[in-house]
């Protein structure tokens, strides 16, 4: 065990390494991986409240509320407030922010490389359908 433990924190900051050398080449250098992390969140919960995002995220609503004004004053959000609870606000994905999607592709398409290279295509798929297996038992 305590070898996978070792090379699942290798993976990580591979992962990490990769994530962070692909947003420092975009229009994404204002982000720090935690920033980048929330607003690929924010993207996959399509237009989420405070209050929702807060839940996902298992943090508090005030921590919430900060990390969205850091993304709304860095220019990738905008907070509406909603049509059905004029108390409550729904966090929009604008132009700059909804360019990320592409990112993240571009970075798993770089990590997938690295991986790779150093394997043949047996290797690969045995290595594909061995993640496969571990994500569906998580």
């Amino acid at each position: 065990m305590p070898n996978l433990t070792k090379a699942i924190s290798y993976i990580g900051d591979l992962i990490a390494s990769v994530l962070e050398e692909t947003i420092s080449q975009t229009d994404f250098k204002d982000l720090t991986q935690q920033q980048f992390h929330h607003l690929q969140v924010i993207v996959r919960m399509k237009n989420p409240t405070l209050s929702e995002l807060a839940r996902e995220l298992d943090l508090t609503k005030p921590t919430v509320t900060v990390l969205a004004d850091k993304l709304v004053e860095k220019g990738y959000v905008r907070k509406i407030k909603s049509d059905k609870d004029k108390r409550s606000m729904h966090l929009h994905i604008n132009k700059k922010g909804s360019k990320i999607n592409n990112l993240r592709e571009r970075a798993y398409n770089r990590l997938a490389d690295k991986i790779s290279s150093g394997l043949n295509d047996t290797e690969t798929e045995i290595l594909t359908t061995l993640l496969r297996k571990v994500v569906r038992n998580i």
